[in-house]
């Protein structure tokens, strides 16, 4: 069973995700069948930030919390490399920050 949680509060305060968030879980879902996927928008939270006065996209800033068995044997900065080469498109059009929170299941039960 994949535990999915939706989190997007900025996105015109509803539950359903842009084109960019849409994106991030269509590729992290297919690439690393995840047990558990978080995805945060929290571009709202940087709009006031001197970087971001003349953008208007809503989706520039994201959190994401991954559960995967594709990480085992992975180094963390192994894992941020996968996901950050899984999202290259997006980080090359207007995802300005990712956070990322990558773990095996083996991780989550200790």
């Amino acid at each position: 069973m994949i535990r999915f949680k939706r989190t997007c509060v900025a996105f015109l305060h509803t539950m359903s995700g842009g084109p960019t968030y849409t994106s991030i879980q269509q590729k992290l879902m297919e690439s690393l069948k995840p047990t558990t996927l978080e995805i945060t928008n929290d571009s709202h939270l940087h709009a006031h930030h001197q970087a971001m006065k003349d953008v208007t996209s809503k989706e520039t800033h994201f959190s994401v919390y991954v559960v995967s068995e594709q990480f085992e044997g992975k180094s963390l900065m192994q894992r941020h490399r996968l996901i950050y080469q899984l999202l290259d498109d997006e980080l090359k059009s207007g995802v300005h920050a990712l956070s990322i929170k990558a773990k095996t299941s083996k991780e989550i039960e200790q």
